[in-house]
């Protein structure tokens, strides 16, 4: 790989932890559309767009149930003031080390960074303004932008070419993630994947594996050495 590329950041368990309010904040606006109590684990939430999870969490309270796309945006909305009241007075949200730095070493490279993540617009804005991460990305695509998150880099590099009128094939694009579905939304768009591993069960990494990212880490501790890696060194 050279030349100018693409590096699309998940924002979640890869730039951030924002802590359990949002999954919280999810479960209860669901709760409120069901009339009933739910809970969401870690595994119901990872690498899934928010309207994704939404309907997953219906879908499994009751199989037959159907929600429309104005009953999703409901939720979606009452879920995102619920963040919105309780996230930024928390001083949950916490930068993991190393991810501004990386962010920072992508753009010296002459490369774009851009966001590519679940969330939709307004919880990416909310998660981010307060880290200092919010503007220093290109443009992002959010977690109502494509049907389901293998849609999302496509629409990335439609973006791109929107916003900055550069067009980046898949071999110019690298996806940034932590997940085994962002290893396998970048397999399946023929783009590079570089994940971060910081889970400790053995069982997550192996799930990470099975999706055969193009680089798996456990940290960004050395990012001239993800630098490299990227560069195709």
């Amino acid at each position: 790989m050279s030349g100018r590329k693409l590096i699309l950041f998940d924002i979640d368990g890869t730039l951030i932890t924002p802590g359990p309010i949002p999954r919280r904040a999810m479960a209860e606006a669901i709760s409120h559309f069901l009339g009933s109590s739910i809970e969401l684990s870690f595994y119901d939430v990872a690498g899934l767009t928010d309207p994704v999870i939404i309907r997953n969490a219906i879908g499994r309270h009751d199989a037959k149930m159907t929600t429309t796309d104005g009953e999703i945006e409901a939720i979606l909305d009452h879920f995102l003031g619920l963040v919105e009241q309780r996230l930024p007075p928390s001083n949950e949200v916490r930068v993991f080390p190393g991810a501004e730095e990386l962010v920072r070493a992508c753009q010296q490279e002459g490369w774009v960074a851009a966001l590519l993540t679940g969330n939709m617009e307004r919880g990416a804005r909310i998660k981010l303004a307060s880290t200092g991460l919010w503007d220093l990305f290109a443009f992002g695509v959010y977690g109502g932008d494509g049907n389901a998150r293998v849609d999302l880099p496509w629409v990335a590099r439609e973006r791109a070419w929107d916003m900055l009128q550069e067009s980046f094939r898949p071999t110019d694009t690298i996806l940034i993630g932590d997940t085994p579905n962002d290893a396998r939304v970048a397999q399946q768009n023929n783009i590079a994947s570089l994940i971060v591993c910081r889970r400790e069960e053995s069982e997550w990494r192996q799930a990470i594996e099975a999706e055969k990212p193009t680089w798996l880490v456990k940290d960004f501790d050395d990012v001239p050495h993800l630098i490299k890696l990227m560069r195709g060194e």
